[in-house]
């Protein structure tokens, strides 16, 4: 396992094993990345994860990340682009699967900043339904608890593109799972 984090770029050459940007809420959403890193780890022994959370030295999964260059990226929302068009891009291939997962918000720990809870999240899957709707071989694979906010909306907006086959996935095990399935 291998951890891609803010703001680090590594060249696409310098990524030769199954590639996954793991995409949801960070701010409110509770640590459901780890887990989700861990639960591939019990499926792949190599791959690289692609992980928007701002994880320093002390988290217990920082060892894996990968050392790159800094400075590439003006934002970290340029960075995610730049890393969701190369997961992209590698599907045509089953190398490379976006996964999101949405959690319900944390009762423990809800979004503080004043903005709505996976409003950056909801932009990002509507970005990505139509990515995929265009191109069939993006490997994108949805999870959600059965409470996440508005998720009879998300469901019903990629049935009527993709059909009642699109599975969104009620638990983050099953979501990994797909996700691992789609890129062998």
């Amino acid at each position: 396992m291998k951890i891609l984090l803010p703001k680090i770029y590594v060249g696409s050459s310098a990524i030769a094993d199954p590639l996954f940007f793991i995409a949801g809420p960070i701010r409110g959403g509770g640590n459901w990345q780890e887990k989700c890193l861990k639960k591939l780890a019990t499926l792949l022994t190599k791959f690289v994860a692609v992980i928007p959370c701002r994880w320093e030295s002390g988290h217990p999964l920082y060892h894996y990340h990968l050392e790159g260059r800094d400075n590439v990226f003006e934002r970290q929302t340029d960075w995610e682009f730049h890393y969701l068009m190369e997961t992209a891009g590698r599907s045509s291939n089953k190398r490379g699967c976006i996964i999101f997962w949405l959690p319900e918000e944390s009762k423990e720990h809800p979004r503080d900043d004043g903005q709505p809870y996976a409003c950056d999240t909801r932009g990002e899957i509507g970005f990505w339904r139509a990515q995929a709707a265009h191109d069939r071989n993006i490997c994108l694979v949805i999870g959600a608890d059965p409470g996440f906010p508005g998720l009879r909306v998300i469901q019903r907006n990629f049935h009527l593109i993709f059909g009642e086959s699109f599975t969104i996935y009620p638990t983050l095990d099953l979501t990994v799972e797909a996700a691992v399935r789609c890129i062998v």
